[in-house]
């Protein structure tokens, strides 16, 4: 894939992120004052929705519309910002900075412009646990908000709460319990706009999210199974593993959709799950990283990132949330000296010109981007909207589109190794045929072992060249090299063509074996003769003299395989039988025949009436005890 198809892919897949992001306005929305939003120069059908930051007013330890008996038990109301956590409230009766449990409640005037239309609040979540009244009724909440740890019940859920066509000055109240976490308050902001557009809004996240967790799961799922494939690769197992800490934080974190499809399991098991899966996605990604980019990352900073994530995570599981979540901010350092880290190794393997380096740094700089966007955007610092979904999918999708390639250069490679093993084995099959092999059981040479060996029966047929010692002297070494290569040219060809293999060039002589019936051995010891006589008829249009050779044919049971040492082997034939072939070619030039034939080859022939045969009579043969009959082949 080149560089300007990816990035045409690239744009194709993160557009549906764009087209249902949120949607922005270039009014600048106005901020509440001293318990007071003025909202009667917004137009929301225009301008859009409203996020209800600013100045509250608060009221520590007191619960008015809910504990009435609350009432009374603390100071006058003070002005906090929210979105915030009471902790970095300066004179709270009672307040532990470290550990703020306790309750209260704020409050908020809106003065809306008249014929509104119908209008909604979304709420996404408060520490840890919140009731929402507008006027004094009680409009929506999560949990149970109560005045110690046993009447007090945390949960996290995004809430969309129709509130009709206000056309008056109407008053919000948020009580707020806390006895779980160590911060406490309003920790996000709470928006209103009209129902079309919280709708959008929610329709928007919900799509972002899905579309996220649907590409993000089929990258892992994928990576997942590229190692079960290629186990010694670990990229793919920790690439994965990343990305499935990714999906599990999507499903518990901004539209929750785990905590919705099971809202009666415990907040805590939920909250674990929140922190888990921030704190094992990063060591995951280091050590992707270092899978990718072997040696480049040093192994001191590896493992203490491992082993601080191991600590912390170690933390997250065996303690309340109470205790565990002190672990964010030392993690949050951590990650931000990650993130340096990361980048200064980056920039090293670009400059070293690391394949997928610039690719990496780029997918790194787009999800740091989206991420500082996204915190310049909610402080109101500029006006563009959320993209840290997009810098999340870009980021994700340049790993997954690195490692594909990674997996495509190393199969091209493959491939290449495989064009050239079959190369090498086609080059070996000229020293070791192929149907060695085959009666080895063995598909390559690279299979064959020493002591490898089968017994069966077979013809031999051994040929050569009459008076070659005199032949040979008259010509120069190249010459003899010249003459012998055209005569095995021609006759290496017909025994193949009659289902034999050539064991081995014995200098002029030829060795073959014949695995099925004699008649083959015949048939290719017949056409041998044949294109003897026409190759004797070119050299006799050089004036060359003609050669005569002679050939043996007999039936045996022969042992094939390998002799020698680990370093140096050969394949051969032992047996009785092959030295006497041998003899027989020998026994050519004492009866002036070209092709004679053993007593058992010429029993076991299928069809004996196609030629004639002459029997010589029994012969006894050098170095063997016993007489055998020979036949020689006649017409």
């Amino acid at each position: 894939m080149n560089r300007s198809l990816l990035f045409s892919v690239l744009f194709l897949s993160i557009l549906p992120l764009l087209s249902c992001g949120t949607r922005v306005y270039p009014k600048i929305s106005p901020r509440a004052e001293k318990g007071v939003l003025d909202l009667r120069d917004w137009n929301f059908s225009e301008d859009g929705i409203v996020q209800l930051d600013g100045e509250w007013k608060f009221q520590w330890m007191r619960l008015p519309i809910s504990r009435p008996e609350t009432d009374g038990k603390s100071e006058e109301p003070i002005l906090v910002q929210v979105p915030g956590n009471w902790n970095q409230i300066p004179h709270l009766s009672g307040m532990n900075p470290l550990m703020a449990f306790g309750y209260g409640t704020y409050t908020l005037k809106i003065l809306p412009r008249k014929n509104t239309g119908r209008l909604m609040i979304h709420f996404q979540a408060a520490g840890t646990a919140a009731s929402i009244y507008l006027d004094g009724k009680k409009i929506g909440g999560n949990g149970v908000v109560g005045t110690d740890p046993n009447s007090s019940r945390p949960q996290y859920l995004p809430l969309y709460i129709p509130i009709g066509e206000p056309n008056r000055e109407m008053t919000i109240q948020v009580e707020v319990s806390n006895f779980n976490h160590y911060k406490g308050g309003l920790w996000e902001s709470l928006r209103i706009g009209t129902e079309n557009d919280l709708l959008n809004f929610r329709d928007g996240r919900v799509s972002n999210e899905m579309f996220l967790f649907g590409s993000i799961i089929i990258m892992a799922l994928y990576h997942f199974g590229l190692f079960s494939l290629r186990r010694r690769d670990l990229t793919g197992l920790f690439f994965g593993a990343f990305c499935a800490s990714i999906c599990l934080r999507i499903f518990v974190t901004g539209e929750r959709f785990l905590i919705q499809k099971f809202p009666d399991l415990p907040w805590e098991f939920f909250n674990k799950l929140e922190y888990l899966s921030f704190y094992m996605a990063v060591p995951f990604f280091i050590y992707y990283l270092d899978a990718l980019y072997p040696h480049s990352f040093s192994i001191r900073i590896k493992k203490f990132c491992l082993w601080f994530n191991l600590v912390v995570s170690g933390i997250v599981a065996v303690t309340p949330a109470s205790i565990y979540s002190h672990t964010l901010i030392p993690f949050q350092i951590v990650l931000l000296f990650v993130i340096v880290w990361f980048f200064i190794v980056l920039i090293r393997l670009v400059r070293a010109r690391a394949e997928g380096s610039l690719m990496a740094l780029g997918g790194v700089l787009a999800l740091t981007a989206a991420a500082v966007n996204d915190s310049l955007y909610a402080q109101a610092v500029i006006n563009t909207g959320y993209y840290l979904p997009v810098g999340l999918f870009v980021f994700i999708f340049v790993q997954s589109y690195l490692l594909s390639f990674r997996f495509s250069q190393a199969f091209l490679y493959i491939e290449r190794l495989s064009d050239n093993l079959l190369e090498v084995n086609k080059a070996y099959s000229r020293f070791v045929p192929l149907a060695f092999l085959k009666f080895l059981n063995k598909n390559d040479i690279t299979e064959i072992g020493l002591g490898d060996q089968i017994q069966r029966e077979m013809t031999i047929l051994f040929s050569d060249i009459r008076s070659f010692t005199q032949l040979s002297e008259k010509m120069t070494p190249k010459d003899n090299f010249d003459f012998l290569n055209s005569y095995m040219r021609r006759m290496g060809p017909i025994i193949r063509k009659h289902g034999g293999f050539i064991d081995k060039y014995l200098g002029d002589g030829i060795m073959a074996l014949f695995p099925n019936v004699p008649d083959q051995a015949l048939e290719a010891a017949m056409e041998m003769l044949r294109e003897l006589e026409a190759l004797n008829e070119s050299r006799a249009d050089r004036n060359y003299e003609p050669i005569k050779i002679g050939i043996g044919l007999h039936t045996g049971t022969l042992m094939l395989g390998t002799i020698g040492e680990e370093e140096r082997m050969d394949g051969t034939v032992i047996s009785d039988a092959v030295n006497l072939a041998s003899r027989i070619e020998g026994l050519t030039k004492e009866f002036h025949a070209n092709l004679l034939l053993s007593e058992n080859t010429y029993r076991k022939l299928k069809n004996r009436k196609k030629y004639s045969f002459k029997k010589l009579g029994k012969v006894k043969v050098k170095g063997k005890t016993n007489s055998s009959e020979v036949y020689e082949v006649v017409g």
